[in-house]
């Protein structure tokens, strides 16, 4: 208490003498003011935390400097102690409205003084206490926020770099491809790409990094460079095929047995994928196809019914001896082939309705007519309307791809 003075407010020089020399006798620093504006101009520029006031005095009386001292910013809590000779319930209730936090008859023996002192040197070191709390907790929300600030910069970097490595729609080898990507946060697991391997062929491929955000996200810009910088060799492409022209070809199974090796869960990776890696021979459409656990690929002809294409399997990662097969298939002029992620089958309505497989499938066929880039824009609408609310669960990529008629 000897580093803050007491306030003493009473318009009698008898009273302020007797409350001078009982605190200054218990080693209490003491300020004095004859009446509640003096006090108050005290108050603005003496750094004071306990005020002892008559509650009757001239100019401004004691309830009223407790209503300034509650409505003022002051750095600390300033306790106050109302002196009075009023004992009445509705007197009491209105200091404690105006702010006062204790109240001391008159006349007053030294002896409570002396307790109601102790008793506020108890609260205030509490209120004290509670300050530098408060300042530490401020001061450490100022450092999470700034560290929050770079992060979020850092995820946004990182979502610029995801999706700059996603294809732009276009053509090449005469197929077109368009699609849609929806990560359920900023970055996600999802990726998809097409390149061509050498002068006839083209590989395209979807995948699904198990989780989200930043750790999805990472294996997933980590796998696609791999497949991208793989070496394409071993080839074992269609029947008829001259084998030294397609010498750097690698086949969709020997990728996913590849990767398999390489992306392998551990105790302290946990994460594996699920993959649909093609490659189509751009000469007569032509598909090798891998499925890896991915969600089957729907292929929509131009004449004719919509068909599931892939045989299943494993995810990659998951077991070290997982085995992987291939499938052929053929794409004519005109026909569409769809790759996408569970994130648009399994997405939920506000009923916990899934959009299904089914509803995706009869959506593409009705929408046939429609180019793909308008396609992908009706598609995502229509996930949007479907669940009520644009913010998934999980993320959401669709790849199509279609063979231009001639």
């Amino acid at each position: 208490m000897k580093s803050a003075p007491i306030l003493i407010v009473d318009d009698d020089p008898g009273v302020r003498h007797l409350l001078k020399e009982g605190l200054s006798a218990w080693d209490y620093q003491v300020v004095e003011a004859q009446d509640g504006l003096e006090a108050w101009e005290i108050l603005k520029e003496t750094p004071v935390t306990l005020v002892i006031s008559d509650w009757m005095m001239p100019g401004m009386d004691g309830v009223e400097l407790c209503r300034r001292i509650r409505s003022h910013p002051f750095p600390s809590y300033v306790y106050v102690v109302l002196l009075t000779a009023k004992s009445q319930k509705d007197d009491l209730l209105q200091g404690m409205e105006a702010g006062a936090d204790d109240f001391m008859g008159k006349p007053f023996a030294m002896a409570e003084l002396k307790a109601k002192l102790a008793a506020a040197k108890r609260i205030l070191n509490l209120e004290r206490s509670l300050e530098e709390k408060n300042a530490k907790l401020q001061d450490m929300y100022k450092k999470l926020s700034k560290t929050q600030d770079l992060l979020n910069k850092d995820i946004a970097a990182a979502a610029w770099i995801q999706q700059s490595l996603l294809p732009n729609s276009g053509a090449v080898y005469g197929f077109r491809f368009d699609s849609l990507f929806m990560p359920c946060k900023v970055i996600g697991g999802d990726i998809f790409n097409y390149f061509p391997v050498d002068r006839h062929h083209l590989a395209f491929y979807s995948l699904d990094v198990s989780g989200h955000g930043i750790p999805a996200a990472m294996l997933s810009v980590t796998v696609n460079k791999t497949i991208t910088s793989m070496p394409f060799h071993e080839a074992r492409f269609f029947s008829g095929s001259d084998g030294a022209e397609y010498s750097r070809s690698i086949s969709p199974q020997s990728m996913a047995n590849e990767l398999n090796l390489l992306f392998q869960r551990t105790e302290t990776v946990e994460q594996y994928f699920t993959m649909v890696y093609g490659i189509v021979d751009r000469r007569n459409g032509n598909i090798i196809l891998t499925q890896a656990g991915h969600p089957y690929p729907i292929l929509i002809p131009d004449h004719g019914k919509a068909r599931l294409l892939g045989s299943g399997g494993l995810p990659v990662g998951l077991l070290p001896d997982a085995e992987f097969t291939e499938d052929l298939y053929r794409i004519e002029p005109g026909d569409r082939l769809f790759l996408y992620s569970d994130g648009i089958t399994d997405c939920l309505d506000q009923e916990g309705n899934r959009f299904s497989q089914e509803r995706l499938v009869n959506f593409l066929s009705e929408k046939r007519d429609l180019t793909l880039k308008d396609l992908m824009r009706r598609m995502g609408e229509e996930l949007v309307h479907f669940r009520g609310d644009p913010n998934f669960e999980d993320d959401v990529s669709l790849m199509a791809m279609e063979r231009v008629k001639e």
